[in-house]
């Protein structure tokens, strides 16, 4: 049910400035998402997909953390895992995780995404899907949010992603993000027809969470067209690393840059086919042509050591629309996060002074 390495023993503390740095950055990419020049930048982009107004109640924004403490964002996730298993393990451990934020606002969130979606009925149910979900590494928090969800008197059950059936909200677990492939078809009837509020679902994962976005964000001309004020501006692009497109035409010379890149595919998770520039071989430099791959600008993890180990981390921020609800790191050793370390895992993340 739970892994050895899915939970680590260990705990960071950030200061007061970091978290205020965290909580300003996803406020302005709120600012970004709800501005009505992104939203029409978008529409030109991505006219084929259909925005069902809801947004994606567990989102996140990962970052690192540089030697001088300045936050680089390495990805945004529409439907981020561990909000409630990290929230009930820093209670566990008697960590104030953010005092404006308790589990159970999650049910004005729900709410929420029912009124965006133009719903106008009660929540009376929320199914949780995924392909296989009882095979998930995190299984047991599907399991958290079913009883949570029970608690508010609302029905709730876990469904394999191929057999789920319509309620008031799906929460969506799936990675196939854009409901393409054969498992996913019967949701995607679900959504076209407004049968159900899915959450997260392909428009938001589209507009916020695809690491397309990256190259666009990397592009003087995209902030140019957004009419954001200088303040904001400046403060996502100096969270955001310098991304390019991976393509035949620019390979020669994104190879002879790699040792300063990071490597990952533009519709990956989980750290699949993603590489360090220092490590990589040709072969898999190659390979990575084959699947509309990103060369990111390489933004180090920060480290911290414990005993004898010495751990890489990140920082996955959780939050629903441009609302920071807590903070947890991800220890890990290797090129990437995992959860095969021998005392790494999601650690607990402490508000310091």
């Amino acid at each position: 049910m739970i892994s050895p390495q899915l939970l680590s023993p260990h705990q960071l503390t950030l200061s007061e400035i970091t978290f205020l740095k965290i909580e300003k950055i996803i406020a302005d990419f709120e600012n970004l998402r709800t501005s009505s020049a992104f939203l029409e930048w978008n529409k030109e982009q991505h006219s084929d997909l259909w925005n069902p107004k809801n947004r994606a109640v567990f989102m996140s924004y990962d970052f690192h953390l540089t030697p001088d403490d300045q936050l680089k964002l390495i990805e945004i996730n529409t439907n981020a895992s561990f909000l409630g298993l990290g929230y009930e393990y820093a209670k566990m451990q008697k960590i104030d995780w953010n005092k404006r934020f308790q589990l159970d606002d999650l049910r004005s969130c729900f709410e929420n995404e029912l009124k965006l979606a133009g719903k106008n009925s009660v929540l009376k149910s929320i199914h949780i899907t995924d392909e296989e979900p009882q095979q998930q590494k995190l299984y047991a928090e599907f399991l958290l949010y079913r009883e949570l969800f029970k608690s508010w008197g609302l029905r709730s059950e876990i469904q394999n992603l191929k057999d789920v059936t319509a309620a008031d909200v799906i929460y969506n677990r799936s990675t196939d993000f854009y409901l393409e492939g054969e498992s996913s078809q019967k949701l995607q009837k679900i959504y076209l027809a407004k049968q159900s509020v899915v959450s997260p679902h392909p428009f938001e994962y589209q507009t916020m969470a695809d690491k397309e976005n990256f190259i666009h964000w990397s592009e003087n001309s995209f902030w140019k067209k957004m009419n954001l004020s200088p303040d904001v501006t400046e403060n996502l692009r100096n969270c955001l690393p310098k991304t390019h497109q991976l393509t035949s035409q620019n390979i020669d010379e994104i190879w002879s840059m790699r040792k300063n890149l990071f490597f990952k595919p533009k519709n990956s998770y989980g750290s699949k086919m993603s590489y360090r520039g220092a490590s990589i071989s040709k072969k898999a430099f190659e390979e990575l042509l084959k699947v509309e791959a990103l060369a990111q600008e390489l933004i180090p993890p920060s480290e911290i050591t414990r005993g004898d180990q010495t751990f890489k981390y990140d920082l996955r921020c959780y939050s629903y629309m441009g609302q920071f609800q807590g903070c947890m790191a991800r220890l890990y050793q290797g090129q990437v996060t995992n959860l095969r370390t021998e005392g790494g895992g999601f650690a607990t993340v402490k508000r310091g002074g």
